[in-house]
């Protein structure tokens, strides 16, 4: 795929997340390594938008059923979301032939009711076992992977975002960075191989402070340049 003919399609919306705002920043982003941006609020015609020429799919998103806690009842009228089989076969389907996803943030919660999302992803969201801490100021560091990435953020950086705990990626993920909000390091941001394709992961990513943050901002060009490198391979 030549650099003229490079897709990406960008899931950007859902629940109580400033994805306007984060949305703009990863399209940018994209844009700037190369990428042409097609956005969409809603799963279903992001994913229909996946054609032969699309290289990458970023999910930054937040639609799932809504069926865990009493808290959101009311909100799920407007709000809850499921994925169907054959949607998630073509996200999956797209990775496998060689395309690239990228999960920003509340991506790693999305579509419950569908295990195959989590498992694509090589981590994620489990309820009554993941959880944050509140927002505020974490640590971030770089493992060697995610420094030879990014060597321009290998000394680690601190921003203010919401971290993950029990996200639990999977053995075959390539560990990029680490972060700590209170007394641990926790695992925010991994790629994987998926078929020919690549799976890359930034827990990180609440909103455009974060995303503008610097060195935040250099490892996600890595992984969109990475992405690149590989589609165009």
């Amino acid at each position: 795929m030549s650099a003229a003919d490079r897709h990406c399609v960008l899931l950007a919306g859902g629940y109580s997340h400033p994805f306007t705002e984060t949305g703009d920043v990863l399209a940018m982003l994209a844009r700037e390594a190369g990428w042409h941006v097609d956005r969409h609020e809603e799963a279903e015609p992001a994913i229909d938008a996946l054609q032969p020429d699309t290289g990458l799919f970023i999910a930054n998103a937040l639609w799932w059923s809504m069926t865990q806690h009493e808290k959101y009842e009311a909100d799920r009228p407007q709000w809850s979301r499921t994925l169907g089989d054959a949607r998630l076969a073509a996200v999956r389907r797209f990775v496998e032939d060689g395309g690239a996803l990228l999960a920003v943030h509340t991506a790693v919660i999305c579509w419950d009711t569908q295990p195959g999302w989590r498992d694509l992803l090589g981590g994620g969201w489990r309820w009554h076992h993941s959880h944050h801490p509140p927002m505020g100021e974490a640590r971030v560091r770089l493992t060697d992977a995610g420094a030879a990435l990014a060597p321009e953020a290998a000394g680690g950086f601190t921003l203010v975002d919401e971290v993950y705990h029990g996200l639990d990626p999977a053995g075959d993920c390539a560990i990029l960075a680490e972060a700590c909000a209170d007394t641990d390091f926790v695992p925010v941001a991994w790629l994987r191989r998926v078929g020919k394709g690549t799976v890359a992961v930034d827990a990180l990513g609440h909103d455009g402070r974060s995303l503008r943050q610097a060195d935040h901002r250099a490892l996600l060009r890595a992984v969109l340049r990475r992405a690149a490198e590989n589609v165009a391979a």
